[in-house]
């Protein structure tokens, strides 16, 4: 009979992990990349983003980093929104280097192991490593700056702090929330080199020079968007009670991560994050003055703007799930000391497996429900294709439209007055009513129908909305389970 208080189990290698993280990493990304039908409207800016006469984006804030990117693959041939998703997917990859190493410093190899699997399956990383979007590459950048800054704080490794440096101002090329690691990066070099803070500044200076030079111009969108929150505005979005707008934020951005992050993982990082700021060590001491500040830091700085996106809380992931394996690795070592390893490995193996089971299988079904977003925009530009070359085509969308048609596309206004033979999109998404406008456009200009297209999503993580005014906004979240349909219209004008 076998002797079970002697067994040990087998323990991975850091290349076996690396290999297996690898393998169903590639394995749950390529055979994806062509899933989704369409892309957003920031992704065609971003495609676009060096053609300044595409089309006017004064209220986007699109920095150059990942456009840059994108343009390199354009210049080799590369299929474009293809690229993009490419760039995504590695990013999200690359991701759990940073993680990994990060991870190491609080809980095992095999826990290390496990924290990265979980990351591989999350719904936001999955999902957006699967669409041609910057989000994963500024994830990735953002949180390998944390991770460099936290070596360099406790094992005073200059390089360390440069790699950081790098690391950091290559985020705030990517995304605004980039520059908030500025404060931090001064900080820790300050401490880690003070021989060389002269040298030290200069680095800094020479590293974050283009990125302070990219936010110049984007000042103003970024303070636009503030103000808006803050009830500063006017117009028909002013908002009336920004108080009650702050307080809408803090409670969703507490709440919705049960949801988003799932709630087994949500709520081992609460606990996990109670042990970890008392963790009286250099590491919970770096933990204290560089993770946990930076991380409240974004926190006020999303409570404070209108808009409001799942993909918004994809930086928090790192922080929770090494909260979460931290947690479990603890009260495990701390409960029933005295029990055999076979029953601490049981329930170690059995709390994992349902979080990642759960985890993917949520994931998996955000892809499917929500695989055909702008769908509808998508086929119906590119049947434009096939009209006459000098066709007169105006719409109610212009960047998507006239990025997949590859025409001309005249934005629709008011009045309108058209010529016969000329064309007219229109899409539910940006014009409501279109069964009202479609007896007007019959009746007033002879209009035929030429085209419809429909398409129909789910929303199970925040996507778009039938109704406009949910379009990125808190109230979006009430309506994860109600189907959303689509419809895009094509017209010939008569008369």
């Amino acid at each position: 009979m076998k002797n079970w208080d002697n067994w040990k189990p087998r323990q991975l290698t850091e290349a076996q992990w690396f290999w297996f993280l690898l393998v169903i990493g590639a394995l749950t990304r390529i055979p994806l990349l062509r899933f989704s039908t369409a892309e957003t409207t920031d992704t065609i800016l971003s495609l676009t983003y060096f053609s300044k006469d595409f089309v006017q984006t004064p209220r986007f804030c699109i920095l150059p980093g990942y456009p840059f990117l994108l343009r390199v693959g354009q210049w080799l041939g590369w299929e474009g929104a293809l690229w993009g998703r490419a760039i995504a997917a590695l990013a999200g990859l690359l991701f759990l280097i940073p993680l990994w190493n990060y991870s190491k410093r609080w809980v095992t190899l095999e826990m290390s192991g496990m924290i990265c699997l979980m990351a591989i399956f999350s719904p936001l990383l999955w999902q957006w490593s699967l669409k041609a979007m910057p989000d994963t590459l500024f994830l990735f950048l953002f949180w390998w700056c944390l991770e460099r800054l936290t070596s360099a704080w406790i094992d005073k490794e200059p390089i360390a702090w440069v790699v950081g440096c790098l690391a950091g101002s290559a985020a705030a090329c990517v995304r605004p929330e980039g520059f908030l690691l500025l404060p931090w990066v001064l900080a820790v070099g300050w401490r880690t080199l003070p021989q060389a803070r002269f040298r030290a500044g200069l680095v800094l200076l020479a590293l974050w020079a283009a990125p302070l030079l990219f936010l110049k111009e984007k000042f103003l969108t970024i303070l636009v968007a503030y103000r808006e929150g803050m009830g500063l505005t006017s117009g028909a979005d002013q908002v009336q009670f920004p108080f009650l707008n702050f307080v809408d934020h803090f409670y969703v951005y507490l709440s919705q991560p049960v949801y988003v992050f799932t709630p087994l993982i949500f709520w081992f990082a609460v606990l996990g994050l109670s042990k970890m700021v008392r963790r009286e060590d250099a590491l919970g001491e770096s933990f204290l003055k560089i993770i946990l500040q930076v991380y409240l830091l974004i926190f006020l700085s999303r409570i404070i703007p209108t808009t409001y996106q799942d993909r918004h809380m994809m930086p928090f992931l790192p922080l929770l799930l090494v909260a979460a394996g931290y947690h479990l690795q603890t009260f495990l070592e701390h409960w029933h000391q005295n029990s055999s390893l076979v029953k601490k490995m049981f329930w170690q193996n059995g709390l994992l497996t349902i979080g990642l089971v759960y985890t993917a299988v949520f994931s998996a079904a955000v892809l499917i429900c929500q695989y055909d977003s702008f769908g509808d925009i998508k086929r119906s530009a590119e049947f434009l294709k096939s009209l006459p070359q000098d066709a007169v085509i105006y719409s109610d969308e212009v960047p998507k439209t006239q990025y997949w048609s590859g025409r001309k596309v005249i934005p629709l206004e008011l009045p309108f007055n058209p010529k016969p033979g000329d064309y007219l999109i229109m899409h539910s998404f940006y014009t409501t009513r279109l069964n009202y406008i479609d007896e007007n456009l019959r009746a007033r200009h002879g209009a035929s129908l030429l085209h419809m297209d429909e398409s129909m999503v789910v929303p199970l993580l925040t996507d778009v909305m039938a109704d406009p005014g949910q379009q990125n906004r808190i109230t979006s979240t009430a309506y994860r389970f109600e189907p959303q349909f689509f419809q895009s219209l094509i017209y010939k004008i008569g008369k």
